[in-house]
């Protein structure tokens, strides 16, 4: 039988909505209800929670395009085209989208019964796909067309209940919570070293195995970082996942592992680290903070994150990208620049990386005594 032939790369692709994987249309009142509806919900989640607020220009049509990033505002005089695309690069940093469902939609919703809004919402009664919450205003009956829409698990609360209203939300950002796999690097060429550092005894097995065994014990998938040449699909009993990107070291490694699955957080290992422990991989996964891009160990006396000693969450992959795109392939260079979740050592020996012969001696020296 004939191969199929396949135009573009395999690639699997995030699990999104139409801006996020947790997202919610506001429809059945005006837009002043709606955007204070967001903003009081934001003032309640923060700051453990992030959210994005999605709704039209309601003033004149610019000529220029006008956005903001912290404190600084940048304009444009061409406008920028903009597409569905574009809409899903945009949320990626924060935890749930909250949309205008007067002008555009979402794949959930958030249903008012507003009185006065009862025709508008009825234009838009094909967009209710997905009804989570119907909050009522007064006793206004339930009109049917929402009616016929619900189902069992909606929520029905009125307007005050914004205790049942934001468990909900942050239940549904929970059970969206990234699945955690493990990626141990093991794919450098080892050049100080002299010999495959992969490969080096330290604790009765290679190190790579060594590393991927704690992370296993612990319950995460994991899988072993190789180059492209690599010739084996599995390591003992560990997947391996080859580079996609040739020559970029650690950070195409990372890279390759998101590629594989971008809907999974990794956690990042090197495998020259030779004192790393099963109690120092716990203590970092219970720190991990999924609002951050990423939860990373630091030494305490100095202000810059372990790259390999990592977990990086599907939000830090698109801006990876995006410093990969601006010649930058180092991986502590995104995170020092990113929003990360620092873990300080309790014990600074577990970041120490064995480069060379020498250091290799004195590990087994100290590791034998």
């Amino acid at each position: 039988m004939k191969e199929k032939y396949h135009k573009h790369p395999p690639l699997f692709k995030p699990i999104r909505g139409k801006y996020h994987r947790n997202e919610w249309a506001i429809y059945g009142t005006n837009c002043n209800r709606i955007e204070s509806f967001f903003e009081k919900l934001d003032q309640r989640l923060s700051p453990q929670y992030k959210l994005t607020y999605v709704d039209a220009d309601h003033h004149v049509e610019l000529e220029k395009t006008h956005f903001q990033i912290g404190k600084k505002q940048f304009s444009q005089s061409t406008p920028l085209h903009w597409n569905e695309y574009d809409d899903r690069l945009q949320s990626w940093h924060t935890d749930a989208v909250i949309v205008n469902g007067n002008h555009y939609p979402a794949d959930r919703q958030i249903v008012f019964i507003d009185p006065k809004k009862k025709e508008s919402l009825q234009r838009r009664v094909e967009q209710l796909t997905q009804i989570d919450v119907v909050i009522k205003l007064d006793d206004t009956p339930i009109y049917d067309f929402v009616n016929e829409k619900i189902q069992d698990e909606t929520l029905i609360i009125q307007a005050d209940d914004n205790g049942l209203l934001d468990a909900l939300i942050i239940e549904r950002i929970i059970a969206n919570k990234a699945p955690l796999k493990a990626i141990i690097l093991a794919g450098g060429k080892s050049k100080r070293m002299g010999e495959d550092k992969s490969q080096i005894d330290y604790h009765g097995k290679p190190q790579e195995v060594f590393a991927a065994d704690i992370c296993t014990h612990l319950g995460i998938e994991t899988f072993i970082s190789k180059s492209h040449s690599y010739d084996k699909d599995m390591i003992n009993d560990y997947p391996v996942i080859k580079d996609k990107l040739l020559d970029m070291g650690p950070f195409g490694a990372i890279l390759s592992a998101m590629m594989s699955d971008p809907n999974a957080a990794w956690l990042v290992l090197a495998c020259d680290l030779p004192y790393i422990t099963s109690d120092s991989i716990s203590e970092l996964i219970a720190s991990r903070n999924v609002s951050k891009q990423s939860t990373a160990y630091r030494k305490d006396d100095q202000p810059f994150p372990e790259p390999l000693l990592a977990i990086y969450e599907p939000s830090i992959y698109q801006r990876m990208l995006r410093f990969l795109s601006l010649g930058y392939a180092c991986p502590r260079k995104v995170l020092i620049n990113s929003d990360v979740e620092h873990v300080i050592l309790a014990k600074e020996e577990i970041a120490f990386n064995a480069n060379t012969l020498d250091e290799k001696n004195a590990v087994i020296k100290t590791l034998t005594k």
